[in-house]
């Protein structure tokens, strides 16, 4: 029998076609990957679809949904549907697959066989006349492969009258090709100089080591994979970083049948019978962990609560307004288990999982959602710092983070809900996702993207940095998942992630001072899905191994994730460079230096990392090199290079120099980078605020400084932007910003210290459509 993994395998190898590129690309071929899709694309929309009921948008550009079967099917204990031949090749295009009917809320998890037949995929809603679920990772689309089957366990009668796909809106009716062929191939290689600078090292806020432990994690808690997994992790230093506590699976249902099961309490409606923590083991995984781990902080996240103290649809265990004290006791009650049981647990602890979203917290339903959301988060952290009082407690774990939409509303609630839990949570933390098909998101600048790599990460993070400051309330940071929303397994979909992946790390490792740590959604492996794109170990062909010694394992891309960062650490350097969409962390460890460079833009790069070549004492120069051109990942963890005038570096592509001394490098003092923030945000520029006021005390010893202008506009900014610092009018031209459609970035503009003063005041002109998100002065200071 063909299994799965032989015909993914097999794909590669056939139709071989040509196929000619819009306008504005080089003329070159699709990858393999790239004419298998386009082959599906033209099989969905000039076959399947033909006479299936289809959600269009409204110019017709965008399919949003297709029904893939409307006859009703019963079932009672066990439904299983076979989904039409041809909906395997057109599937992977999909977000969601969506089931409509009766008792609906009766389904247990459902299976996508043979291709995800141990795995259940993850719902995001289920009510009984609705059931829907994440599209799992599928095999590049061809023919002959085997048909999709729906299967899963029910406890009752249901009904399923409808099986559709939806892609949320993100599926275009004309092929998109651009993660298919050599990404800036049309355009010239573009030299670029950075300039590092070798006498001094820099702090940030105070932060000069780079802190490898808040940046490179995966997704697990401490002792949840085999040992061989976490030793192998370790050996890359890496470590566990977060993971989800889904109560109402783990206590209530439980994971083994001979554990307790919690109950609710027979004299207290909606609230647990406690008493089950007396016989319950909380001790937590952390104490299974191989041994240099064992004592790591970690976050954990609640979420799932009991059902009998829950809205009973929608929300993922949304705890009833009047059961909000029920939930926080429990809450108080797993976290002192732990310590009780185990001597520890999780160094943070998040409230409820992507709270700020409808799947998760049900009342955003309605008006006073976030009232409601802030007022939870205060009385679960006051229970928990009641029994725990060491635990950080924080929230919202944010999710969809398009915080611009009508008119920064999204926004607003959010800076609403930092206010009212305002010495109440630790840390706030957030999710940063790249969307479907964002591969070549420079290109994509002035039409589709709209995401966070581009410029739109830092804009929000000083947003939320800017309005901290302004109310006192300055707390750490934490990222609790990042990455891609890709499904699938084919080249392209484990491109997107690893460079998702390492663009996310490498911008977060240069806010050393606000973020605590940042967890990507990479795993070691993934025990319920075991085949996931995200894992980077996934079982043989037989399916064998699922945890077990990754010696039994296959190794996917994902562990070049792993390899490329394995030895990046030591103290930081200063940089300097001109270029937009560049990242540059320099670091040295004495005898080494060792430079990151992640290119977002849309050109190859020849990067001369001048300052250190005129070092004397270099015995050798080395580039790992993780990019993706051909159709292929590549990894390249120890290309030689002669000289540091032209390093090679990809679009999208993250690369790391390492330059071995002869003699440990003489740093002789301290560059000093502050931050100084303006009070207010998401401000319209419309010419009436009387200016954005910011405090520099000792401006007297600033060596550079930089004003830094969250900026947001629908069609970017044509024109010169007005700006007047201190009494002195500056018309700033922004040409990479004339282009951009879905502009939400930063404006940085080099300010001459003579201007600086105690109290700046900073006013940018009339400008229709314009908001400014936030602002601050970034200054360098050289150590006394």
């Amino acid at each position: 029998m063909t299994t799965v993994r032989s015909f993914i395998l097999a794909t590669m190898a056939i139709l071989v076609a040509t196929f000619t590129l819009p306008q504005g690309a080089a003329a070159q071929k699709l990858s393999e990957e790239g004419q298998l899709r386009k082959s599906a694309h033209t099989f969905l929309f000039q076959q399947f679809a033909t006479n299936r009921k289809c959600d269009f948008s409204a110019d017709k550009s965008i399919l949003k949904e297709i029904v893939v079967i409307a006859d009703r099917v019963e079932a009672n204990g066990e439904l299983m549907i076979e989904l039409p031949e041809g909906a395997q090749r057109i599937a992977s295009m999909f977000r969601h697959l969506t089931l409509r009917g009766e008792n609906l809320d009766r389904v247990g998890g459902l299976t996508l066989e043979p291709y995800q037949a141990n795995a259940t995929m993850h719902h995001s809603i289920q009510k009984p006349d609705i059931y829907r679920v994440q599209m799992g990772s599928l095999p590049l689309p061809r023919d002959g492969a085997p048909n999709i089957v729906l299967r899963a366990k029910t406890s009752g009668p249901v009904v399923v009258s409808e099986v559709a796909f939806s892609s949320q809106g993100k599926l275009r009716t004309t092929f998109d090709d651009i993660p298919f062929r050599n990404l800036g191939d049309e355009h010239p290689v573009e030299s670029v100089v950075v300039e590092i600078d070798t006498t001094r090292e820099l702090s940030i806020s105070g932060h000069v080591d780079l802190e490898r432990e808040k940046f490179f994690r995966f997704y697990a808690r401490p002792g949840m994979h085999h040992p061989s997994a976490e030793k192998w992790a370790y050996e890359r230093n890496f470590l566990p970083g977060r993971q989800i506590s889904k109560m109402q699976y783990a206590l209530v249902k439980g994971y083994s049948k001979n554990q307790p099961k919690l109950k609710e309490s027979k004299s207290k409606q909606g609230h647990a019978d406690l008493s089950f923590f007396d016989a319950y083991d909380s001790t937590p995984t952390v104490t299974k962990a191989i041994e240099p781990i064992r004592e790591i902080d970690y976050a954990m996240c609640l979420d799932n609560w009991p059902d009998f103290m829950s809205i009973d649809h929608v929300g993922r265990g949304t705890p009833k307004v009047e059961f909000f004290d029920a939930a926080a006791e429990l809450a108080g009650a797993v976290v002192a288990d732990q310590i009780k049981d185990g001597g520890r647990t999780a160094t943070w602890w998040e409230v409820k999982n992507e709270s700020t979203i409808k799947s998760e917290w049900d009342y955003h339903w309605a008006e006073n959602s976030w009232d409601l959301l802030a007022d939870f988060h205060n009385k679960v952290a006051d229970a928990i710092h009641e029994r725990a009082p060491e635990t950080k407690v924080g929230g919202p774990s944010s999710a969809w983070m398009q915080l611009q939409i009508k008119d920064f509303s999204l926004y607003k609630s959010q800076r609403k809900f930092m206010d009212a839990t305002k010495g109440k949570l630790d840390f706030y933390s957030h999710h940063f996702y790249e969307d479907f098909n964002t591969i070549g998101a420079w290109e994509r600048r002035s039409s589709t993207y709209s995401n966070y790599l581009a410029g739109r990460l830092e804009a929000i993070l000083n947003m939320f940095r800017a309005h901290m400051h302004g109310t006192d309330n300055v707390r750490p940071i934490l990222i609790t998942e990042c990455g891609s929303l890709q499904p699938g397994t084919g080249p392209s979909d484990y491109w997107l992630r690893l460079r998702s992946w390492s663009a996310y790390t490498h911008k977060f490792m240069q806010r050393p001072n606000e973020i605590d740590m940042s967890v990507p959604f990479a795993f070691l492996t993934v025990p319920w899905n075991p085949n996931s794109g995200n894992a980077a170990f996934v079982p043989d062909e037989d399916g064998k191994g699922t945890n077990g010694p990754i010696e039994n394992l296959n190794a996917t891309p994902v562990t070049h994730f792993f390899d490329l960062w394995s030895d990046f650490d030591g103290r930081r350097l200063p940089v300097s460079f001109s270029r937009k969409w560049l990242d540059v962390t320099a670091l040295h460890d004495g005898k080494r230096i060792h430079v990151a460079l992640t290119n977002m833009g849309g050109q190859r790069l020849n990067v001369e990392l001048s300052g250190i070549s005129d070092l004397d004492s270099i015995e050798s120069i080395r580039q790992k090199r993780l990019f993706y051109r051909d159709g292929k990942v590549h990894f390249d963890p120890a290309k030689s290079l002669k000289d540091l005038s032209a390093v090679d570096v990809d679009v999208e592509e993250t690369t790391i120099v390492t330059i071995e001394l002869k003699q440990p490098l003489e740093v002789e003092g301290l560059l000093r980078r502050e931050c100084f923030y303006a009070a207010d945000t998401a401000i319209k520029a419309d010419g009436s605020a009387e200016g954005f006021r910011i405090s520099i005390p000792k401006h007297g010893d600033v060596e550079k400084a930089r004003l830094i202008i969250g900026v947001h506009r629908d069609g970017g900014l044509k024109d010169p932007l007005e700006l007047n610092i201190n009494g002195k009018t500056t018309p700033t031209v922004q040409a990479w910003a004339s282009d951009v459609k879905n502009l939400f970035d930063s404006v940085v503009v080099h300010v001459p210290t003579s201007l600086l003063k105690a109290e700046n005041v900073v006013k940018v002109g009339d400008y229709p459509g314009l908001t400014i998100t936030s602002m601050h002065i970034e200054t360098d200071s050289a150590e006394k």
